[in-house]
């Protein structure tokens, strides 16, 4: 009976993942009101590591969930955005191609695209937002082996 229970609660809980792909600049605006509800929505902690993070909406999202008390930490390679003091940002210690953002641990986006204002007019890139457990658990997994810089 337990064995059908945990059986049960599995395949609800993925019933109910989500998995979204965006292809911009077609998907710009659909994407980008997704990323600002999440990010809204944070309760816990926002980590990010992105080689360009300068798109002025995200930033002052990111801006506030800092000013709530979110845990806002962000690994760059270059630092172009003018951020709140209590946002945690470190400079990486080699090249950083990755693009992703991990919400409160159980939400990933990530993809081709630096947050930039040409990412959302011009470029064409993808994105990608999920809650799935396992991948989620991946991602957090990656983002703890970025090496500061020295």
């Amino acid at each position: 009976m337990i064995k059908i229970f945990l059986v049960l609660i599995l395949l609800i809980s993925t019933t109910f993942a989500f998995e979204d792909v965006y292809f911009l600049p077609k998907d710009s605006k659909k994407v980008q009101k997704d990323m600002e509800k999440h990010i809204s929505n944070a309760k816990e902690s926002i980590d990010i590591a992105m080689y360009n993070l300068s798109y002025r909406k995200l930033v002052d999202l990111l801006n506030n969930a800092s000013k709530r008390g979110v845990k806002v930490k962000i690994y760059y390679y270059k630092k172009k955005a003018d951020l709140d003091e209590r946002i945690e940002t470190v400079k990486v210690l080699d090249k950083l191609h990755t693009k992703l953002a991990i919400i409160d641990k159980k939400i990933v986006i990530f993809g081709s695209a630096n947050w930039t204002d040409e990412t959302f007019k011009d470029n064409y890139e993808v994105l990608y937002i999920s809650d799935r457990d396992e991948l989620v658990k991946q991602f957090n997994d990656f983002y703890k082996t970025i090496k500061r810089d020295r």
